[in-house]
């Protein structure tokens, strides 16, 4: 199946737009698609490295700072790691 690839190069990062489309023949032009709608974000770029806050007995205290880049979306959740 045939797709088309549309570059849209007027967006704003954190927005919703919404798109449709259509087709014509040599008979005229049909009806047009539903709309998409479609959020304008990337992937949030890598934060800085964890640093230890404190530490006593039995814990330590992580703290965690988010991306400077969120990539146009808030952030939702972290996920910490450790080995």
């Amino acid at each position: 199946m045939l797709s088309l690839v549309y570059f849209d190069t007027n967006v704003v990062k954190n927005r919703v737009y919404r798109y449709k489309y259509r087709a014509r023949n040599i008979n005229g032009w049909g009806d047009f698609s539903s709309p998409g709608y479609i959020f304008a974000a990337d992937l949030p770029n890598q934060p800085a490295k964890p640093a230890l806050k404190s530490v006593n007995r039995n814990q330590m205290t992580i703290e965690c700072f988010p991306p400077s880049d969120t990539g146009g979306a808030d952030i939702t959740l972290f996920e910490l790691w450790r080995d």
